[in-house]
């Protein structure tokens, strides 16, 4: 299921920044505010082959990638706190913890508002079929 919910609040927090910031500043935040995510991924595998290690996977990559990954991540990660711009990387990472309850109440539809359910369903529908995701 493609979730229309975040793609919806990642481009309008996309869009303000590009309103009243800097295209550069978007591009270098936007990658900075990625890896973190991809880091995650990276540990999962390295969590899924320690605790599920009888799985069956069509591709086992060798364990030295992603224990790699996860440090590269993590530097790439903190290093922007330690330059100037760090303000900028502060601010980031506060719109994507943003982001979570922002989805949650959302997705949920904790407020119960009928257009919200019906505005989530054809922006799935049509974004899964955009995407090919079904």
């Amino acid at each position: 299921k493609t979730p229309g919910v975040s793609i919806i609040y990642v481009a309008s927090v996309a869009s303000a920044f590009i309103l009243v910031g800097n295209i550069n500043i978007l591009i270098a935040s936007a990658s900075f505010t990625g890896y973190p995510f991809y880091t995650i991924c990276s540990a999962g595998v390295i969590v899924m082959r320690i605790t599920h290690p009888d799985i069956p996977r069509p591709y086992r990559v060798p364990l030295l990638f992603p224990v790699l990954f996860v440090f590269v991540g993590l530097f790439v990660f903190v290093l922007p706190f330690l330059g100037e711009r760090w303000l900028i990387s502060l601010a980031w990472v506060i719109v994507a913890l943003a982001g979570v309850p922002v989805y949650y109440l959302l997705s949920r539809n904790v407020f119960g508002w009928k257009i919200l359910t019906r505005c989530n369903e054809k922006v799935t529908k049509g974004l899964s079929s955009i995407l090919n995701c079904e």
